[in-house]
């Protein structure tokens, strides 16, 4: 019997093009095997053998059994029974076995279509399973901020990609955009962005014209903390806003004036270079539809902790799993998305 090592002299002494044919074969096998997946759901059953009810959020609950070699859970709260992919992509995921392979082109970079072409998978299958995936990434937003928060807005025009039906013909991607119209039709989607001292981000698409205040609230009124410094330019809507925190410290500055100020503290440097880093990460998917640019705010904000990873997909694969809203997210998009027709 071949040792590690005997196998590893072996594949020395091959030329380069066959030690890449081998590397390819191995990479599709350990794929097949979904090994990662599984590792990854062996280390988090040791750290909580019971997942916690994703309809009443107890974690009062036992386990009952197997069906089709997935764990099933009963709460003994709500008396809801569940599996452990509820709530999760996975859930109802007929061909788990290939994700684990899907992670890595996606990671990489791939295109909805060209991982359809490389895969055994159609175009709406592709756009589908990237969705379910981004729509995890939700549960990752930072609680909180920060003590010190920079927080400005980014203007994207408003994209009706892939649609179908729409009352207007169909135009090349920013060909006719307006900013105002006559009328009251909404033709922006405003990107609420804060971002503290410590690099923590918190993205937020609002689809309206001209921000409020209590759009502001709503998109980041619960991530801001009593005492926190809020450093914004002089929209008079944060103004408005901070009005209904009085325990904020609001402290807006003038772009003109802002190279003579003393105080080099105060600035929107972080949340002007996220927005710069957004439109690059925006600009490699040739456009991104309205409807779904929330889950590629979440994917920007949370690319760099995965780049971070040595192990990129099964960063991926922890997300997925320790997901519980993900698949509920990913319907609510659906209910009013597009349709991906090859």
């Amino acid at each position: 019997m071949k040792t590690s090592k005997n196998l590893l002299e072996e594949f020395r002494s091959l030329d380069g093009k066959a030690q890449e044919a081998i590397l390819s074969q191995l990479q599709q096998e350990f794929e097949r095997g979904s090994q990662i997946f599984e590792n990854s759901k062996k280390e988090l059953s040791e750290i909580k053998s019971h997942k916690p009810c994703p309809h009443c959020k107890s974690e009062n609950v036992w386990k009952r059994g197997t069906q089709n070699s997935v764990q099933m859970f009963k709460c003994k709260d709500c008396l809801k029974w569940y599996n452990e992919n509820t709530g999760s992509p996975m859930y109802n995921i007929k061909k788990k076995h290939l994700w684990q392979e899907y992670l890595r082109h996606m990671q990489a970079g791939l295109s909805i279509k060209r991982i359809a072409k490389v895969m055994p998978i159609s175009i709406q299958t592709s756009f589908d399973w990237r969705h379910k995936i981004l729509s995890a990434l939700a549960s990752k937003a930072p609680l909180k901020l920060g003590k010190i928060v920079e927080c400005d807005e980014m203007e994207i025009a408003l994209s009706n990609k892939g649609e179908h039906g729409l009352k207007r013909k169909a135009r090349k991607r920013g060909t006719d955009f307006k900013r105002n119209t006559a009328d009251k039709r909404v033709t922006t989607v405003q990107v609420v962005t804060a971002v503290d001292r410590e690099g923590n981000k918190y993205l937020k698409a609002v689809e309206t014209k001209r921000l409020s205040s209590s759009q502001i609230n709503k998109a980041i009124g619960k991530k801001i903390t009593k005492g926190t410094l809020l450093i914004t330019d002089e929209h008079p809507s944060y103004k408005g806003f901070v009005k209904t925190k009085s325990s904020i410290v609001h402290k807006p500055i003038n772009a003109k004036l802002l190279k003579k100020s003393t105080d080099k503290k105060i600035n929107l440097q972080r949340v002007n270079n996220t927005h710069k880093q957004l439109d690059d990460f925006l600009d490699r998917f040739n456009g991104v539809s309205s409807k779904y640019l929330q889950n590629y705010l979440n994917w920007f904000t949370c690319q760099k902790e995965f780049n971070q990873m040595a192990n990129k997909v099964k960063t991926w694969c922890l997300a997925i799993l320790t997901s519980t809203q993900a698949y509920d997210l990913f319907y609510e998009f659906k209910a009013n998305a597009v349709n991906i027709r090859t």
